[in-house]
């Protein structure tokens, strides 16, 4: 069996892109704001169940993403064209400081009146939505059993930093401010763009080899 591990670049680029996707410092002000009037234990509680939920909802794509491919007839180049664009979708709408692609005014108001949120909406979507699914499904395909343990890792990592972040929301979100959390959503909007339009090429590239040339 072949042990292949991911390169240095291949890594770095996933946890960008995860971390970004996944946005845990603008999303604190969310959980800060559904968690309002709940005691500090009950907060760190529904946190922790946050980062448990992402973190299983994660894992699964990643070992399982590629049956549900199968089953789908879907290839990883047409997913990589199609990922690019929710990508950049979701990049543009953070880059302008817009929460559509998390959730609607609906579905925040059926939250608010939800004994637990850390499933939903708090997991998914607002966390681990399609796009970050998308991210982890792309990086996992066709890789051997240590690269699937090094991005099972990363996301342990991530799910357990952001159920940390969210724990303490309420001192971060007041730290931060309404225009700190703006300024880090802009700054992992574009860094989402650029990813998006990297994976966008990548996939046309494949599906269409006479763009390039």
């Amino acid at each position: 069996m072949e042990v292949d591990m991911l390169t240095s670049a291949a890594m770095a680029s996933f946890i960008a892109t995860l971390f970004s996707m996944m946005n845990p410092i603008g999303n604190v002000g969310v959980f800060a704001g559904m968690t309002a009037g709940r005691p500090d234990p009950e907060v760190r509680k529904i946190a922790l169940q946050t980062g448990v939920a992402i973190a299983v909802t994660l894992l699964l794509v990643a070992w399982c993403g590629d049956l549900l491919l199968r089953f789908f007839g879907i290839s990883v180049e047409e997913l990589r064209a199609a990922g690019g664009v929710v990508v950049l979708i979701i990049g543009l709408h953070m880059l302008f400081n817009k929460a559509e692609h998390k959730h609607t005014s609906e579905e925040l108001e059926d939250a608010e009146n939800r004994e637990s949120i850390a499933v939903v909406p708090m997991a998914i979507p607002i966390t681990a939505g399609p796009g970050t699914m998308t991210s982890v499904l792309l990086v996992s395909q066709h890789q051997h059993l240590i690269s699937l343990i090094e991005i099972s890792v990363i996301v342990l990592v991530m799910s357990a930093l952001t159920a940390l972040l969210y724990g303490f929301s309420g001192p971060v979100s007041r730290r931060l401010g309404a225009s700190g959390v703006g300024v880090v959503t802009r700054i992992m909007g574009l860094v989402l763009s650029a990813i998006a339009m990297g994976m966008l090429a990548a996939g046309l590239k494949e599906l269409l080899p006479g763009l390039a040339g």
